[in-house]
């Protein structure tokens, strides 16, 4: 079990490392994300051994975030709003991770298969939301993951690109979620 203070060390690192990244791509140096976390750089090689390890780490902390997300709005929200609310909340995330996702790609790491276990979480959460959401009425039942994995995979890739302003992302899904919606009110599938 990790120390308090070595997990908000751990913490520190993960967020000025993303922040870091952010601003100088794979130039970035373990002394600057170290001075940006407030901690020695001995500190950041303690957590993570190598660049490519912190990367790694700072996705797949983003991931978490994501799949903690579900669950709250899966306990907290309306069914009809929790599956939208999680779709644009991946693909705003999907453009954040983007500059990461590169920097290990390029590093000669497998993003795919170094979170394979994470992935299964993701489509899990969010076959739980377009169930719940369908169970209401709110999304149409002819609609299945495979659709919905293609439709967010297609939103994603336009958000990353960064050739799309927020707006225009935002209106976007306002028409994709406008046609996963149905034209007409729905009986709730059949109890299993």
């Amino acid at each position: 079990m990790i120390r308090s203070d070595a997990a908000r060390n751990r913490a520190k690192v993960l967020a000025a490392a993303e922040i870091v990244l952010g601003e100088q791509g794979l130039t970035a140096r373990m002394d600057e994300i170290a001075r940006r976390a407030g901690v020695g750089v001995g500190t950041v090689y303690r957590h993570f051994a190598t660049k490519e390890a912190l990367y790694a780490a700072i996705v797949s902390a983003r991931v978490d975030l994501l799949l903690d997300e579900a669950a709250r709005l899966r306990v907290a929200a309306e069914p009809q709003t929790g599956f939208f609310r999680f779709f644009a909340q991946v693909v705003a995330d999907a453009a954040r991770k983007k500059t990461l996702t590169d920097a290990l790609h390029s590093a000669g790491i497998d993003v795919k298969a170094e979170q394979a276990g994470q992935r299964t979480q993701m489509r899990d959460a969010l076959a739980d939301l377009l169930r719940d959401a369908q169970g209401v009425g709110a999304v149409r039942l002819d609609v299945g993951m495979p659709e919905i994995l293609a439709l967010l995979r297609g939103a994603s890739m336009a958000a990353e690109t960064g050739d799309y302003s927020g707006p225009v992302i935002d209106r976007t899904l306002a028409v994709l979620f406008d046609g996963l919606r149905p034209l007409a009110p729905q009986a709730p599938p059949p109890s299993a």
